[in-house]
């Protein structure tokens, strides 16, 4: 059973914590529905308490809640909530502790896998950062503090299967004012049949200022040896070009892409490819940091992922500029060391570990907000002023649609290479 030893009671709460009550027939539709979600769950699991002990002990459980002070509730287990249980617990006296209920579940088994129900079956009633708070209590219980951040994270991924879809020709008339997009019909027609490229496949020198100006890009000052690979915008907007199939590069020369004639239209498969243009342009940005020669790469990439969905659906944090999400981030991120243990330096790698700590905080957040300005730049998004300070980024209303399936496609491009394919069938 817990103790106050194992928990971080005196950590301070980013979430707002509030405690709300809950009737007796909501608590016993919220027992059917954990239950069936269990039973499915735990199919196949050996590790796993079997259903009858999980809900036994979940019922316990939601009995002792419903008579701590407050009202508090299983249906709602803010950080208040779940710190009030917990605190019980550290109180109980033997017999409580020791009934044989929780030998078939603990107290534990049954606060992680209700987050994880909660979260799955979209049953959370509270705030991104009331989450944020709980998972982080929970993890520190299983051991697995870098659970908070995973939670987290996985809660704003999901953020994406809700933005709402304009119209069809609203969606693609918006695209068509993005910068980056708006260039490709010009383009097109300055390639004309074709363009001779360099043997690397690049834009010759006397024409990238060319592709510069129609991208809105200031020219760029050529070097000795330069190339465009050195312009990071440019060499984005190429990538994306390419994978998307609007052009196709043969040898040195370049010609329009299987795309091309499907580019022009107003139906849905001219906004799908539009969708997967935006995918790889995306990615391009994302697999620069993940590639970066840095161990901190993946974290920059899940904070700027994140920074992007909270673009996409404002209402997830009201009101929180770019710095307060990276702060999240940083609450939910373990430190790297753990400082009980004794190391190289002694009584001095607990202060060590913290600087460590904060300065790659410092990094991931300084290189995060430097990609946000990269994709502001290009028009992707539009930086907006908080009221409490500091600024965040929006993407504009009707092509956050479009914006929301190009980046599930790269996010899950990390993981399986989802072919294009798929979105014109």
């Amino acid at each position: 059973m817990p103790t106050s030893k194992k928990r971080s009671s005196a950590k301070k709460r980013t979430g707002v914590s509030r405690s709300v009550g809950t009737s007796p027939t909501a608590i016993s539709a919220l027992t059917l529905a954990f239950g069936a979600w269990y039973k499915t769950h735990v199919d196949g699991l050996d590790d796993h308490p079997t259903p009858e002990a999980m809900l036994s002990s979940f019922s316990r459980l939601n009995a002792i809640t419903a008579g701590l002070p407050g009202k508090r509730t299983l249906a709602h287990p803010v950080p208040d909530t779940l710190d009030a249980l917990l605190d019980h617990f550290d109180d109980a006296d033997e017999v409580e502790l020791d009934d044989p209920i929780w030998e078939g579940a603990s107290v534990v088994d049954v606060l992680d896998h209700l987050l994880d129900f909660l979260i799955e079956t979209e049953r959370w009633r509270g705030t991104t950062a009331e989450l944020e708070e709980s998972s982080e209590i929970i993890h520190e219980l299983t051991g697995d503090e870098g659970g908070a951040a995973s939670g987290f994270f996985t809660l704003l991924v999901e953020s994406l299967e809700t933005v709402e879809a304009a119209p069809v020709d609203a969606q693609i008339a918006s695209l068509d004012r993005w910068s980056v997009i708006a260039a490709i019909p010009e383009f097109l027609t300055w390639i004309g049949d074709k363009k001779t490229l360099t043997a690397t496949g690049a834009l010759r020198t006397a024409d990238i200022s060319v592709v510069e100006a129609m991208l809105g890009l200031p020219p760029q000052r050529q070097v000795p040896g330069g190339s465009m690979w050195d312009s990071q915008p440019l060499s984005a907007w190429w990538y994306a070009l390419t994978e998307s199939h609007v052009i196709t590069i043969d040898g040195t020369s370049l010609r329009a892409g299987t795309a091309f004639d499907s580019w022009s239209g107003h139906d849905e498969t001219s906004l799908n490819l539009r969708v997967a243009f935006v995918r790889h342009y995306l990615t391009w940005w994302l697999t620069k940091e993940l590639d970066a020669d840095t161990e901190l790469g993946s974290e920059v990439t899940i904070r700027v992922i994140g920074q992007l969905c909270v673009a996409l659906s404002p209402e997830l944090l009201p009101g929180a500029s770019v710095d307060a999400l990276n702060l999240v981030f940083d609450d939910a991120r373990p430190d790297h060391d753990d400082p009980d243990d004794e190391g190289l330096f002694g009584d001095d790698d607990e202060e060590l570990s913290a600087e460590v700590h904060r300065l790659s905080n410092e990094y991931a957040s300084e290189r995060t907000v430097a990609v946000l300005g990269e994709l502001a730049v290009s028009g992707a998004l539009r930086e907006t002023p908080v009221a409490t300070g500091g600024i965040r980024y929006v993407v504009e209303p009707d092509r956050a649609h479009a914006f929301s399936r190009a980046l599930q496609l790269a996010v899950g491009g990390f993981v399986d290479d989802e072919s294009d394919a798929a979105l014109i069938e």
